[in-house]
């Protein structure tokens, strides 16, 4: 049987460098002794195959008092040395970590067995014997995502996919509760949304002594209990993005993420995009240096003429609201579309999220037909979305009685209120347009 002994290091008369050297010796040590623990997990595991043990989870979970979330990651790290060559060696060396480990896991883990195949191996352990965890953590990222372009996008469905919201009321405590996690895109403008109205509420706030947190939840209830008093919106989402990427793809130095850092297709900021406000920055040397004008993707004005037109989104046989849509550039902006009516189309979020990360296509010909076509370029659907049509002339003008000439008036009922010829009564009998002539 093997017996660890750590020896007792006498560190009271130790220096600096003395402390750092000593450090950098028990750092290998560690990273031996994980090696030594997946070791045993793999063992177990070829057991396992043959009746012989119990696999390595469970091997892992039942010694040594160690609670179940670590027993798994020990378990994955067992999973991970065993299909990459190399990596067992290198944690024995005590060249890389469990950290560097777990960056493995946490970027190839989304990837197709293709895709994995497709890694440079040779680089990915050259690169974690060489950079500290973090920083090997982004140089992985970036080499995936260059191997794996639509990795990210099928990532994003899988995390919206996995998007959820919970809430129950606790008897015991009398509160209600709540939980559930959302996709980076969502979460953005869920807390967005808060932050601000929060920073609002601080502002007015008379008592100093108020949490945060307090106010956050009261913007939460401000903000859902008055969602139908108010216009639907589109969420605000600062999104920072450099501008060959946007054109062209992913490159060596790609940045492609919210405000918050959290990372987003190319496909999914080139929805956002289409309706929103871009400002550029000019940056040298990953500084800025000046800023360009802001501008709208889609101008108020074009908003207006597309209301006149459309009321639903534009998509064959969609009957959401207008309201909800966002507007799509057939030919996207950054492709060199115009920001011109022919080119503009109100789309719902479910066929927005289509056109862009779903590689479905949308063409409008000129007598306003729309044609939409599958991700394999055949044909879906073509017809003439719904538009605004003009009410039809009553018969016989409705006669609304005037205060100030019908007999007998009766000012509590019928209210002097004009506009562009029309009266409205105060105790909701309807709208009526007022005869020809009446001022």
């Amino acid at each position: 049987m093997l017996i660890f002994e750590v020896p007792d290091v006498d560190i009271g008369d130790l220096d600096e460098s003395e402390l750092r050297a000593l450090l950098g010796q028990v750092r290998v040590a560690q990273r031996r002794l994980d090696a030594l623990t997946l070791r045993i997990g793999t063992r177990a595991n070829e057991l396992a195959a043959q009746g012989r043990s119990a696999p390595a989870k469970e091997l892992l979970l039942g010694n040594g008092q160690v609670r179940a979330g670590t027993a798994h990651r020990e378990a994955a790290r067992t999973d991970a040395t065993a299909n990459l060559p190399g990596l067992a060696n290198a944690l024995a060396s005590g060249r890389v970590g469990t950290d560097h480990v777990d960056a493995i896991i946490r970027r190839t883990k989304p990837l197709t067995n293709t895709e994995r195949d497709q890694l440079d191996t040779n680089k990915i352990l050259a690169d974690a014997s060489r950079l500290p965890a973090d920083t090997f953590d982004a140089a992985l990222k970036t080499l995936v995502e260059q191997t794996t372009p639509n990795a990210r996008l099928r990532d994003h469905h899988t995390k919206r996919q996995a998007s959820e919201f919970r809430h129950w009321y606790d008897h015991h405590a009398g509160m209600g509760r709540f939980t559930g996690q959302l996709d980076p895109e969502r979460y953005e403008a869920f807390t967005t949304a808060i932050d601000q109205h929060t920073a609002t509420l601080a502002k007015n706030n008379d008592h100093a002594t108020t949490r945060n947190a307090n106010l956050a939840a009261q913007a939460l209830t401000d903000l859902v209990s008055t969602s139908t008093k108010r216009q639907p919106h589109l969420p605000h989402i600062i999104v920072i993005i450099d501008y060959e990427t946007l054109k062209t793809g992913w490159h060596d130095t790609t940045i492609a993420q919210t405000n918050n850092g959290h990372d987003l297709p190319p496909q999914t900021i080139s929805r956002l995009a289409c309706d929103a406000t871009i400002r550029r920055v000019t940056t040298s040397n990953d500084k800025p240096i000046g800023t360009g004008r802001t501008y709208r993707t889609a101008t108020n004005a074009q908003w207006d003429a597309i209301r006149t037109n459309h009321s639903t989104c534009a998509w064959p046989s969609c009957n959401q609201p207008l309201t909800w849509c966002q507007i799509h550039h057939i030919l996207e902006w950054k492709n060199g579309g115009q920001n011109t009516l022919d080119n503009l189309v109100p789309l719902c979020n479910q066929h927005h999220h289509a056109v862009h990360e779903g590689n479905w296509t949308i063409r409008q010909h000129p007598n306003r037909t729309i044609e939409t076509r599958r991700p394999d370029n055949q044909p879906h659907t073509t017809a003439t979305p719904p538009t605004r049509k003009p009410q039809p002339a009553p018969t016989e003008p409705t006669r609304i009685k005037d205060p100030t000439t019908d007999s007998k008036p009766n000012s509590a009922k019928v209210a002097a209120i004009r506009n562009n010829g029309h009266v409205r009564q105060r105790r909701g009998h309807g709208l009526g347009r007022s005869p020809t002539g009446a001022q």
